[in-house]
């Protein structure tokens, strides 16, 4: 008998019976969800909600069609396609409870790059009601100062250009779309699921103005044809590592080339605004309303905040793990003030006790040591998350003439991150898009602190605002002095 089993169809009955398989004959399942982006937060999340739909109440009608469109996509299409779409998701919670589930419902997967016109032709198939998408900020093309749609994109260019080799999602949708009207087909609901800030009005936005410049007789058929609800989607998902590999291969004999790690709490909320049908997701958990808006904020400027904030604390102290920073009891009053003093006053629309209770569940999730998530992860890409999570808040609070301490705090220890050397004169790598301009700029801070404030598209008019600029300098100076275990002792200290 072999020491392992890999992964796949044929071998699904074959695997240790401490591992979930799903209990459905996946040839009856009828595809009627396009999505674009087989992300790992896909595979823990609207994956594993679709294969619980099919298995618990028998839904065979919404199988999943997965579609990558990146050359990097490559490796996990290949995966994917060698395990005829199953993975493994490891659900682990912070009491040290573990389940390993072969998740099904992706029954079909295409790679852009390799044949784009079968990806075209597939979305346009009538049998697809739905179009979901997880591919990350960067695949919406937005300008980094406006956040609106950059049609001037060297991507979206070339789209405009090779019509049936596209690039982008908005290339893909466009000519599908062509198609379906062409044909007299009914068109799909898009369901953005990415954790950006009204994510169906962004898509919504951009994807028309792609169409009023490449295609503009298309657009009275879609204004028709398409809706776009707001989503918020909440996992945490880490990176899947050698050990997690080695894990399934040894303890259950199951060689799994590309599992999932994830927590066991999940959330995930929809505007109820689709064309036609959709699936009984609320059968499995997921949350109907008419608006995202209170959610969204919540998650926005809590969670997501939260986790940049033990990042660049965690980081500059030395750690390299979430739970490690999260379970610093200095760091973990700090974000505490901050939610309470800063965040919960403008989020006006969530009653307090509902705050308190998210954030206290949160702080649990955080110090789950069982997902050993990376502060190289959640401090990746930070210039595009600091601009949503953090500036909004400073920048409501300036205005209701409210305090700015801890937002000047997190800005500054996030200047001194980006010298990238912790207190133990350990360099680290900064991991963004940006990290030239923020290197660079949180260099020249050393002379003049308000230089690394000239970043328009991180801080808008942060850097005219006298008193902002003043506490920011405070803390900078600081925290250039001290260590950061050190400035965020006195800072609590000041607090309670």
């Amino acid at each position: 008998m072999p020491d392992f089993f890999y992964l796949n169809t044929e071998n699904i009955n074959t695997l240790s019976e401490n591992i979930a398989v799903p209990k459905y004959d996946r040839d009856k399942i009828q595809t009627s969800i396009i999505h674009i982006g087989v992300t790992d937060t896909h595979r823990a999340h609207q994956a594993h909600y679709l294969h619980k739909l099919i298995e618990n109440h028998k839904e065979l009608n919404y199988g999943i069609c997965g579609v990558d469109l990146l050359d990097s996509d490559r490796s996990l299409y290949n995966i994917l396609k060698d395990q005829d779409g199953l993975y493994t998701l490891m659900v682990k919670d912070s009491n040290g409870n573990h389940e390993n589930i072969v998740i099904g419902s992706i029954i079909e997967y295409l790679y852009g790059p390799e044949n784009p016109i079968a990806v075209i032709e597939r979305i346009a198939k009538p049998d697809i009601k739905i179009i979901s998408l997880t591919i990350a900020e960067d695949g919406y093309h937005l300008n980094e100062i406006t956040g609106e749609f950059n049609i001037n994109h060297p991507e979206i260019e070339e789209d405009s250009i090779n019509k049936f080799n596209p690039k982008t999602v908005y290339g893909y949708l466009t000519q599908s779309f062509k198609l379906r009207k062409q044909r007299g087909l009914a068109g799909c609901t898009i369901l953005s699921c990415d954790n950006i800030k009204s994510n169906g009005d962004t898509i919504k936005r951009s994807f028309l103005d792609y169409v009023s410049k490449n295609e503009p007789e298309l657009l009275p058929w879609l204004e028709e044809n398409t809706r776009f609800p707001n989503t918020m989607v909440d996992r945490i998902t880490t990176v899947t590592d050698s050990k997690d590999i080695n894990y399934l291969k040894k303890g259950f004999s199951t060689y799994d080339q590309w599992p999932v790690v994830c927590e066991s709490f999940t959330d995930w909320i929809i505007e109820d605004d689709f064309l036609f049908e959709r699936p009984n997701w609320e059968k499995v958990g997921v949350k109907f309303v008419k608006s995202i808006v209170p959610f969204e904020n919540m998650k926005l400027h809590v969670l997501n905040a939260g986790h940049s904030i033990l990042g660049i604390l965690g980081t500059l102290h030395g750690y390299t793990k979430v739970h490690e920073a999260a379970n610093d009891d200095d760091f973990i009053k700090f974000l505490e003030h901050y939610i309470s003093n800063e965040v919960a006053p403008n989020l006006t629309t969530i009653k307090p006790e509902a705050i308190d209770t998210y954030k206290e569940e949160l702080f649990t999730r955080y110090k789950n040591p069982y997902i050993n998530d990376k502060l190289t992860r959640v401090c990746k890409e930070s210039s595009t998350k600091i601009p949503i999570f953090i500036v909004p808040i400073i920048e409501k609070q300036l205005i209701n003439n409210e305090t700015i301490d801890c937002g000047a705090f997190i800005i500054a220890a996030w200047c001194k991150y980006n010298d990238g050397v912790d207190d133990n004169n350990i360099s680290f790598q900064i991991s963004d898009s940006l990290s030239n301009k923020l290197i660079r700029t949180a260099a020249l801070s050393h002379q003049n602190p308000k230089l690394f404030l000239e970043i328009d598209s991180i801080f808008n008019n942060l850097k005219n605002e006298d008193l902002f600029v003043e506490q920011f300098t405070r803390h900078l100076n600081n925290l250039r002095n001290n260590s950061i275990k050190k400035c965020v002792q006195i800072f609590n200290a000041n607090y309670d």
